[in-house]
């Protein structure tokens, strides 16, 4: 959409509800679709932990041609490949991996801050605790959770230890001052409180690479592989800017997580453990 136009429709307040009805026209046709071609691959395998439904294999997802040669070349796990996408509710490999880290959560009187909400994600909490969702942009969000609110990650609008989690999945990597969101996620969670801060990442890259700032949406995509990220972090580096930060961190790697290969969780995706210290 020209920006132009975008920016009328801002204004106006229409964007973000013709954005919304557009992508939820889209999702349900997808959902059609994919529920159709997959029919035939319904039986064990893989198990969706979010609709419950079982397939023997499930629904790629690759990135756009403009994204692949930066992804490829610093072999960036960023949420592609095989057995992504369930065919019947559309849930991710990415969100399933959280799901399935939190299963074992008692949340009962727990407050729950969700940056960017996903969709599953959301709906798998919302009837367990309390659950405050927030973006810069809450507009997109509507059809997750009526409530989201407005917030800057970066100045959260909260009092300090005002939550037990946050969840902020792949948001680290679009923020030019993601030491300053860190940092903000770490005062408002409570002592002993957790934070799930999923990222893309690289183990073969010697440094994160980021060009902090930059607005330009070609460039970004060549070189970070997506059009909205500044950066590629390196896993090592990633950990140690938590780490400086106050947090305590635990890697687990993908091979530790056998017992949740059978929801298709992300090939190759480790899963950090991240706590403030009582």
């Amino acid at each position: 959409m020209h920006a132009g136009i975008k920016s009328v429709l801002k204004k106006w307040g229409f964007y973000h509800p013709l954005h919304n009805s557009y992508r939820a026209v889209i999702t349900l046709l997808k959902k059609q679709y994919l529920r159709l071609r997959y029919y035939k691959y319904s039986g064990s395998g893989y198990t969706c932990n979010c609709c419950g439904h079982l397939y023997t294999k499930m629904h790629a997802w690759q990135p756009a041609a403009a994204d692949t040669a930066a992804l490829q070349q610093y072999k960036v796990i960023a949420g592609y490949g095989e057995n992504i996408i369930c065919p019947w509710c559309l849930s991710t490999a990415r969100e399933r991996l959280v799901i399935a880290m939190m299963q074992g959560v008692d949340f009962a009187g727990k407050k729950v801050l969700h940056l960017s909400p996903e969709p599953k994600v959301h709906a798998w909490l919302k009837n367990k605790t309390s659950v405050t969702t927030a973006d810069l942009e809450p507009g997109f969000y509507k059809l997750i959770d009526a409530n989201v609110q407005a917030a800057d990650a970066t100045a959260l609008p909260y009092a300090a230890e005002s939550f037990d989690w946050i969840i902020a999945n792949h948001i680290l990597e679009h923020i030019s001052a993601d030491t300053v969101a860190m940092q903000e996620c770490y005062r408002v969670l409570k002592k002993e409180g957790h934070a799930v801060l999923q990222v893309p990442y690289s183990t073969t890259i010697a440094n994160t690479l980021e060009e902090p700032g930059i607005e330009d949406a070609a460039r970004q995509a060549a070189l970070f592989g997506q059009k909205d990220h500044v950066r590629i972090y390196q896993l090592q580096d990633y950990i140690n800017r938590l780490i400086k930060v106050g947090f305590t961190v635990q890697f687990i790697s993908y091979s530790q997580l056998q017992q949740f290969y059978k929801y298709a969780i992300q090939q190759d995706e480790g899963f950090l453990i991240i706590q403030k210290p009582a």
